[in-house]
């Protein structure tokens, strides 16, 4: 019956487009493995960056700047609102002819070798971006980057999200899927649409794919998954949410196995009570399937990438997602809402990992790997190291690590270098010891000094990722983070260092939202229309408050960026890599001499 029948999975715009994403080429493979092949994947934010950056595929778009260039020229009287879109549109449509012969090459170079050239590297994306501000005038004061977007429309509202639909005129994804992908997915043979949304910046594109394909083929079940619904399970329950006029389910949690039963019981016997993790509505009330049921990592076979347009990303050479563990070893910090995503944390084994790491190296032609862990296990790393340097695989790698004392015993580090890492990632937050304890990070700045230093002696890159106004927090607190990096010049100099400044975000699901009185946290408020909000608006009696963090948090940044450069290391952590395996290869022969 279902002989010819397809799974269309679908990842949504906008994502960073020098890697694909790893929630489809998993699903893909966990679904062939147990017998399932009717199986297409798409990365729709590669496919319409691409499109977008081509001037062929957009001529239609400069000849409708030309049309209401036209229209609002010949109204006797322009609206606030319409002279602003005028003044807009006359500027794209000088912009986008100064552009449209070096749209085309500037995306060709970014995949060239030019891509090393840093330079050339930060002309390329600024022509990129100034054209794509420009190309989508139509749809003002919607925008798009090359890795964001914008609309009056805020993804946290249900409300708002839907309203969207209505306004194709400003919800450019609404149109341009409808013109561009739709017809492609509407002539295939679906039973099963997935899309996967694990970032705010997708809600809005990937509802709106859900809600087009709903309007044609009411009969596809359309099933949403990623880690943005895990965190509203209560929301979609207790509030019946309108999202299920478009959306038949929602796969929270962890996807592989459910996927696989939803899967099975649409394609026999129809009891969604069978299917683990499942979010749906029956008889018009919401269902949820628990307990959450969560995957044998090591029953998981390698990620599948097969059917992404692999030669569509921004770099010349691939770099490719893997994952180690879920979850976080540490589960403690009390900012973080990572715990509340996975439940508990469980690892792969690390042969496994090395077999991922050799498939996906000799079928991709992939020398360059990103581990999506939340933070890499000590013991994990350690043996995973050991067998890629004994099984003698030539890969760079990067991935994010706590830092830990263990990381510092006998030669760990040397063994991470030797097989391959080139930059860590550290979730720092802070250089206050004060500050690190009230988060409960387990660290000791001794640590960090010790790691720090050890990384820079071996030629290992380090990432910092800081916060400022963590409840409690000082601004001479907040200081001393900045200024362990600021006054630090041999950190400052050390290739490939990055260091990311974020302000305070109360998360939902993250422990402080548990006790907020144990940090000086009263009156947690979400505006009651954000149903889709995954966070809080607080007040705090301690520290500083919202007003003195964002102004330091905005003095801040800009001191940080006129020292941390921003291209390519702390704009793509994976562009970062691929620079520091190419401006490395020269002296690496040398530096692993002496190691040895």
């Amino acid at each position: 019956l279902f002989f010819n029948k397809m799974i269309y999975l679908v990842f949504p715009t906008s994502w960073h487009p020098s890697q694909p994403y790893l929630s489809l080429p998993s699903l893909k493979a966990f679904l062939n493995m147990h017998g399932v092949h009717d199986v297409i994947q798409r990365d729709l934010a590669i496919e319409l960056l691409n499109d977008l950056c081509t001037w062929e595929k957009t001529k239609p778009l400069y000849e409708r700047i030309i049309r209401e260039l036209n229209e609002l020229s010949s109204k006797p009287r322009l609206t606030q609102e319409e002279g602003e879109k005028f003044n807009k549109l006359r500027e794209a449509e000088e912009i986008v002819m100064a552009l449209k012969d070096q749209i085309d090459a500037a995306v060709a170079s970014q995949r060239s070798q030019e891509f090393y050239e840093i330079d050339q590297y930060m002309e390329n994306l600024k022509i990129m971006d100034v054209w794509l501000d420009n190309i989508l005038a139509p749809y003002y004061p919607s925008q798009l980057t090359v890795i964001g977007s914008q609309m009056r429309f805020s993804p946290y509202s249900s409300k708002e999200v839907i309203d969207s639909f209505k306004h194709p005129e400003e919800n450019f994804f609404y149109d341009l899927y409808q013109q561009w992908y739709l017809p492609d997915i509407l002539k295939e043979d679906i039973d099963i649409l997935g899309i996967s949304i694990t970032s705010v910046e997708q809600i809005i594109s990937g509802l709106t794919l859900a809600y087009l394909v709903k309007q044609h083929r009411p009969e596809i079940h359309i099933t949403v998954g990623g880690s943005v619904f895990t965190k509203l399970v209560d929301r979609l329950e207790s509030q019946g949410s309108h999202l299920f006029d478009f959306v038949d389910s929602f796969v929270v949690h962890e996807g592989e196995t459910p996927l696989l039963r939803l899967v099975e019981q649409l394609r026999g016997d129809g009891d969604l009570t069978k299917v683990p993790n499942l979010i749906y509505k029956k008889d018009g009330e919401v269902k949820v399937n628990r307990p959450f049921a969560k995957e044998e990592l090591n029953a998981l076979p390698t990620p599948d990438f097969d059917g992404l347009p692999l030669d569509f990303y921004l770099s010349p050479e691939r770099v490719l997602p893997v994952m180690g563990s879920r979850g976080c070893y540490w589960e403690q910090c009390a900012f973080c809402s990572i715990p509340f995503d996975h439940m508990t944390f469980h690892v792969r084994y690390a042969e496994n990992v090395v077999n991922d790491f050799k498939t996906l190296q000799e079928k991709y032609n992939c020398n360059n790997f990103f581990f999506t862990d939340e933070a890499l296990p000590i013991n994990f790393l350690r043996t995973f190291a050991a067998k890629i340097i004994e099984q003698k695989v030539d890969v760079q790698w990067t991935g994010e690590l706590k830092f830990e004392k263990s990381l510092l015993k006998d030669d760990r580090m040397d063994l991470l270098y030797k097989s391959g890492c080139r930059k860590l990632i550290f979730g720092l937050e802070s250089y206050n010891q004060r500050v690190l304890d009230s988060m409960k990070k387990g660290v000791e700045l001794s640590w960090v000094d010790e790691t720090a230093e050890r990384c820079m002696k071996l030629g290992i890159a380090m990432h910092f990722y800081l916060i400022c106004g963590f409840p409690t927090e000082t601004r001479e607190e907040v200081m001393d983070s900045i200024n362990f990096v600021l006054n630090n010049q041999r950190l400052l100099d050390s290739p490939g260092f990055s260091a990311i400044l974020s302000q305070f975000d109360l998360e939902r699901g993250a422990p402080i939202e548990n006790a907020p009185e144990e940090w000086g946290i009263s009156k947690l408020y979400t505006p009651p229309e954000h149903d889709l909000s995954l966070g809080y608006s607080y007040e705090t009696s301690i520290g500083m408050n919202a007003e003195e963090t964002n102004e330091l948090y905005q003095e801040l940044i800009e001191k940080l960026g006129r020292e941390v450069m921003t291209f390519p290391h702390n704009y793509s952590l994976s562009d970062g890599l691929l620079y520091l395996a190419y401006h490395q290869k020269h002296s690496l022969t040398e530096r692993l001499g002496t190691l040895a």
